[in-house]
């Protein structure tokens, strides 16, 4: 049995997002029809695709991608490996710092975005002029076309549009929905669903954050900060072994310390938390 969620979209952005941009805001509070239309409406779902949008607008605050990045920013694209293939080495594209403090990055982007995803090569802009936007962040020529013939907006014409409150959800809701996101969310895999939103992994550990703050609010359960795996986190922080900024989900590096500490404690070598675990950190 499916089990209607009975929180709204609305109400998590009012619990978790008080700086959330108007169009977005006015967006969710008009869009129960359309998220229910498109079957958003059980915990699982609900849950899934806020934990992903708010990750992609960083908590509804972003309407557009920013190109405005400094040096830093720059050097850690490329030492990720990201940009590899468009700067000749790391001291030419930090040096583009200097070129994104004059265009806020329209060089940068047409650059890197041009010729793929249905862009035109670097002269044409188009990397620029489709950057990311919206609640899913849509990029790409060929995004905002398919997305637009969807959605009966045209978004190519006029892409700023895909960020308007009129309109946010459509292209966010349809891109959802084409990628099959919301049977990965009754699976609960969160990163099935990142990879099906993103391409690939990157920020999954803030999706995840996301995720274990907006779950127990919609199925009504005591707030993460509650859960033992939080406090177990917080607990590990402060003996001296990094498990990470306490958010509720146990990835690797809690795990790493969850073992570290019983190593020390002379435990069994478990990362899981057991009662033992509990016990020695006073939980």
């Amino acid at each position: 049995m499916i089990v209607a969620a009975a929180v709204r979209a609305s109400d998590i952005i009012a619990k978790f997002t008080p700086n959330a941009n108007i169009n977005y805001r006015q967006a969710f509070q008009r869009g129960d029809a359309l998220l229910a239309k498109n079957g958003i409406t059980t915990p699982l779902r609900v849950a899934h695709f806020m934990a992903q949008v708010l990750h992609e607008t960083g908590g509804l605050t972003i309407l557009v991608e920013s190109g405005a990045y400094t040096a830093r920013n720059l050097g850690d694209m490329w030492d990720s490996g990201n940009w590899h293939r468009y700067f000749a080495n790391r001291a030419a594209c930090v040096k583009m710092a200097d070129q994104c403090r004059v265009d806020r990055g329209a060089a940068l982007l047409s650059l890197v975005y041009g010729g793929r995803m249905g862009n035109g090569a670097a002269a044409t802009q188009d990397g620029w002029t489709y950057r990311g936007r919206g609640l899913l962040q849509t990029t790409g020529r060929a995004s905002y076309a398919a997305l637009g013939a969807r959605c009966c907006v045209d978004f190519v014409g006029a892409p700023d549009l895909v960020a308007l409150t009129e309109h946010a959800l459509k292209p966010a809701l349809a891109a959802w929905d084409d990628s099959h996101c919301n049977a990965a969310a009754d699976h609960n895999d969160i990163e099935l669903v990142t990879r099906l939103v993103n391409g690939g992994l990157i920020g999954l550990a803030e999706r995840k954050r996301w995720f274990a703050r907006i779950w127990p609010f919609v199925i009504g359960a005591p707030p993460v900060e509650h859960s033992d795996e939080f406090r177990v986190q917080a607990a590990l922080d402060a003996a001296g072994f990094a498990a990470g900024d306490p958010d509720g989900v146990i990835g690797a590096s809690t795990r790493a310390a969850i073992l570290a500490y019983r190593a020390r404690m002379h435990l069994p070598m478990t990362p899981t938390i057991g009662n033992d675990l509990l016990r020695s950190l006073g939980l």
